[in-house]
């Protein structure tokens, strides 16, 4: 896979977990806006992603380290608005079963970030 289908599969991911809640708030927004101008990502492929949201799936990277930083990335966005919502934990948690991670590693993650944002 070429570096920019897989910036495009990690924004998707961050998108999917920013629209969880039922919207996209302005610090959600802010973060996948410097997420895609950093990663090449073109106004289209950014309407793409929004337009397709329903049918799109994760995108689970190949070494571990690239799932845990993602991961961690996610949880970013999932903390940004100062609320963990349900439905954004549970597709965390989905994110981190398929990239062979436990509910733990999860929860240890959030901490991290929070501890981080303190």
């Amino acid at each position: 896979m070429d570096i920019k289908n897989h910036s495009i599969m990690q924004f998707t991911n961050l998108y999917l977990v920013a629209q969880a809640d039922g919207k996209v708030n302005r610090a959600e927004t802010k973060m996948l806006d410097a997420f895609a101008r950093k990663m090449g990502i073109t106004p289209q492929q950014i309407k793409d992603v929004q337009r397709e949201a329903n049918y799109l799936t994760f995108y689970v990277p190949k070494t571990m380290k690239e799932r845990l930083a993602h991961l961690e990335a996610l949880i970013q966005l999932m903390t940004i608005d100062g609320e963990i919502h349900d439905r954004e934990y549970q597709l965390c948690l989905n994110y981190a079963n398929r990239s062979g991670c436990d509910q733990l590693v999860l929860d240890m993650l959030i901490e991290k970030v929070l501890e981080g944002k303190r």
